[in-house]
């Protein structure tokens, strides 16, 4: 409530509270789910912050929203946009040469003779993910996302050469018969 009580609604209040407590009158109801509020959950718990209080009996403050489940097969680019420049570009990070971000964010380490001065081992620019990015914490640093199963067939093919050709074969079906089945 946002106004203050009376010294009589207040002990009001408590007397209903200890009558909720000791179970003479029935826990106040949920209006979203209909359940009972447990009477002996703390009033900094069940009460919601005046910022989203409706003045209703409610826990609804307290359960985490639903989210929809992520695109696990979202494709993520990472890495480099183009090779790396062959001179230092004016606007660039002046430790490493990249254009998006600057001295300050780089996380490279720091050369005594900075690129902008001596405009070799310049570093090439990164993609920047989209700042609304939705996905969770994890989706954004997974390191397997958009990767294909079927592409280790050809890091098989090329196994060590003191395999055996049949060993080397064998492998090969294996893996095959894996990806097909699952």
């Amino acid at each position: 409530m946002s106004h203050k009580l009376s010294r009589d609604e207040f002990r009001q209040r408590q007397e209903l509270d200890a009558a909720r407590k000791a179970g003479t009158i029935e826990a106040e109801r949920d209006v979203d789910t209909g359940l009972g509020i447990n009477p002996h959950i703390p009033q900094y718990v069940s009460q919601a912050p005046w910022y989203i209080d409706t003045g209703e009996a409610t826990l609804r403050h307290q359960r985490q929203a639903r989210q929809e489940p992520e695109d696990v097969n979202k494709f993520v680019r990472r890495g480099l946009t183009k090779p790396p420049p062959k001179k230092y570009r004016p606007g660039a990070c002046e430790n490493c040469g990249s254009m998006t971000h600057k001295r300050k964010d780089c996380v490279e380490r720091p050369r005594k003779k900075l690129a902008k001065f001596s405009g070799k081992d310049l570093k090439g620019d990164e993609f920047i993910e989209n700042p609304e990015d939705t996905r969770s914490y994890a989706a954004k640093r997974d390191r397997w996302v958009g990767h294909d199963e079927s592409s280790y067939i050809s890091v098989i093919r090329g196994a060590p050469s003191c395999l055996s050709r049949a060993e080397r074969k064998r492998m090969v079906e294996a893996t095959v018969y894996h990806l097909r089945d699952h």
